[in-house]
């Protein structure tokens, strides 16, 4: 008898146990056509209380083509149930599209959501016509290296489904330095919304960018989460190639102008300024392209100019940018400003062209600054005779003129050249430094560019060092450092910010496995983790990946 009670309450367990941990899902509609919102609603049951979800989407990944978002949860304290509810747009093709699996995290439990299928037909009845949606506005064509690209996502709504904004907006852009210019910007129709962004890449190759997030409509008649749905995502990838800017008819002065350029005007503060009087001289460039990126042309004075450099105000301009100068006339008349002349790469016919200034009138007053030369002492004392130079007092006989051994006594005296030939050389020095300190203050990028080498080189040494002494931590820290320092200058970044993830994007040839165990051993070494990887079999990659970003440019 005992054992048949045994026997029952094993079998009641096992069925209890079966019904334990219940996951099911709901796509409305079932069918939906291309481009249709749908809602998927996830039902959780558990033998034990459940309480609200945590980073619900986290590991959520949508078929390509599919706009997939988590868009809320229900829930009651101390129930066993919870409702999880996901807002989406389905693909344009027509089939079955399987989302991944992906995990559901409670309060001491996790479950797998796995198998939802959403099913695409045609003929459905679903008309795209009235339903907002998203649409991506990015040039299709290869992109050059310090190139900026506007680009945007364009919420439309219609009469019955007006766009009233946007929010949880998240880009994915490896290789470009991003940044949203405008996120609540009202389209001409007044029914949608444009968040526009602006890309630059930062080194050649094949890159991937993507942007989504969620738009809220007001339909007519509809719930919080009906099929047509308050929130609705969007997501958008691409593929993009980037390439350096060619060597081939390259000018010797650009100066990484990138887009199409016109020279919109030229400002002179005063036009009739006298001799030596500076005066301010602005040239205003508009167009579409990299204008922020663009270095200051140099200026050639002649003989009729000083150059002198003005400070630069720069205000937010989409479309302009202004370069000053201060210019000192030498002397008085009719003169004409220098010439400016820009560089510039059209990146859509891949060629080079040049934007002109053209000189302007000024007319200086004043009277020039007095001359002084040297005049030979009279070759005779006849006015009459050839070669006199006349209008000169004739040296008495009592005055000491200079002759040959004079000049041979000055040169044989003791010092003579040697304190000569070191005033040449400290006016060589000084020039020396003053030439390089002016390229440095126009190419602050120089300047980055060497100390992320030398803090790489400083790490690489570094953790060469810790190998041979078998201390592993050491290495890890002077690794970790080197790769942030580097990186750092590729990605436009301060080091201390930058993860393994970030070291990745600025190196796509590392491998991650590499880069994520020295990271995992410098920072738990910080705090003071334990099981810590081993770095032996890594330590040659991870000096390589140093000395390579010793040679960055």
């Amino acid at each position: 008898m005992r054992a048949l009670l045994t026997s029952l309450a094993c079998l009641l367990a096992a069925l209890l146990g079966a019904q334990q941990d219940v996951v099911s899902w709901e796509v409305t509609p079932p069918v939906c056509g291309p481009g249709q919102p749908f809602r998927l609603q996830v039902r959780i049951e558990s033998s034990t209380p459940l309480g609200p979800a945590e980073r619900i989407g986290k590991d959520l990944r949508a078929p390509v083509g599919m706009a997939l978002r988590f868009s809320g949860q229900i829930f009651r304290a101390g129930s066993n149930e919870a409702l999880l509810n996901f807002s989406g747009v389905a693909p344009e093709p027509a089939a079955d599209h399987v989302i991944p699996d992906f995990l559901a995290r409670f309060s001491g439990k996790t479950f797998t959501v796995s198998g939802v299928t959403v099913r695409v037909r045609e003929g459905t009845g679903f008309r795209k016509e009235g339903v907002a949606r998203a649409e991506l506005e990015l040039l299709d064509r290869p992109f050059f290296v310090g190139e900026r690209i506007r680009g945007a996502v364009l919420l439309r709504g219609s009469e019955t489904e007006p766009v009233t904004g946007a929010f949880g907006l998240e880009t994915s852009a490896e290789g470009f330095s991003f940044a949203v210019t405008s996120e609540d910007e009202d389209l001409p129709d007044g029914l949608g919304r444009a968040i526009r962004f602006e890309l630059t890449p930062i080194r050649p190759g094949p890159a991937g960018f993507s942007v989504g997030g969620i738009m809220l409509v007001q339909p007519g008649g509809f719930g919080a989460f009906s099929a047509a749905g308050r929130d609705r995502p969007f997501s958008f990838s691409r593929n993009i190639r980037v390439e350096r800017v060619p060597q081939e008819g390259r000018p010797a002065d650009w100066s990484g102008a990138i887009g199409r350029f016109t020279a919109e005007a030229v400002q002179i503060s005063n036009l009739t300024p006298e001799v030596g009087e500076p005066i301010q001289f602005r040239a205003l460039l508009s167009g579409e392209g990299n204008l922020d990126r663009i270095v200051p042309p140099e200026l050639s004075g002649g003989e009729q100019w000083d150059v002198l450099p003005a400070p630069e105000r720069r205000r937010r301009a989409d479309t302009q940018r202004a370069f000053s100068w201060r210019l000192v006339p030498r002397l008085p008349g009719l003169l004409m400003t220098p010439a400016v002349r820009i560089s510039v790469f059209d990146p859509e016919t891949r060629k080079f062209s040049e934007v002109v200034f053209s000189p302007q009138e000024v007319t200086v007053t004043g009277e020039a600054p007095a001359k002084v030369e040297l005049t030979p002492a009279a070759r005779s004392a006849d006015p009459t005779a050839p070669g006199a130079v006349t209008g000169l007092l004739a040296p008495s006989a009592g005055s000491r003129q200079l002759r040959p051994s004079i000049l041979h006594d000055i040169a044989s005296a003791a010092g003579f050249w040697r304190t000569n030939s070191a005033l040449a050389a400290l006016a060589l020095a000084g020039s020396a430094f003053v030439g390089v300190a002016a390229f440095l203050t126009r190419n602050p990028r120089f300047i980055a560019c060497l100390r992320a080498k030398r803090a790489a080189s400083s790490a690489l040494a570094a953790a060469s060092a810790a190998r041979r002494r078998g201390d592993w931590d050491a290495f890890a820290r002077a690794a970790v450092r080197g790769l942030r320092a580097g990186c750092a200058y590729l990605l436009e970044a301060e080091p201390e910010a930058l993860t393994s993830g970030d070291v990745l994007r600025a190196m796509p040839e590392a491998r991650a496995e590499t880069v994520g165990r020295t990271f995992l051993r410098a920072d738990g070494v910080k705090f003071g983790a334990s099981d810590l990887p081993s770095l032996e079999a890594d330590a040659d990659a991870v000096q390589s990946l140093l000395s390579e970003l010793t040679r960055i440019q």
